[in-house]
């Protein structure tokens, strides 16, 4: 996995990415390359999903915008490698 800064900070956006991976589970993190916005605290999967660091770094969560007619969005928490909550509902 790489990681491509777009606002010029590609240390944080390693460190993000540290964090997701410490987190997450391993099976859910689509390989290729992530892109950050560390000043934002938040990171961008090649497939998509928005990912944002909780709780001081003790949890993460991935937004993802489904592929259905009512527009939902899936907000899933990891903590310590595995899924500790998930919410799907309308987006807006």
């Amino acid at each position: 996995m790489s990681v491509k800064a777009i606002d010029g900070k590609r240390a944080g956006g390693l460190r993000l990415l540290a964090v997701v991976m410490q987190h997450a589970e391993l099976s859910v993190l689509p390989a290729g390359r992530w892109t950050s916005e560390a000043s934002e605290g938040r990171l961008m999967d090649p497939d998509g999903a928005v990912w944002f660091i909780e709780d001081g770094g003790l949890a993460v969560q991935r937004l993802r915008f489904l592929l259905c007619a009512c527009e939902c969005a899936e907000l899933t928490t990891y903590r310590d490698g595995v899924e500790v909550s998930r919410f799907v509902g309308a987006a807006s």
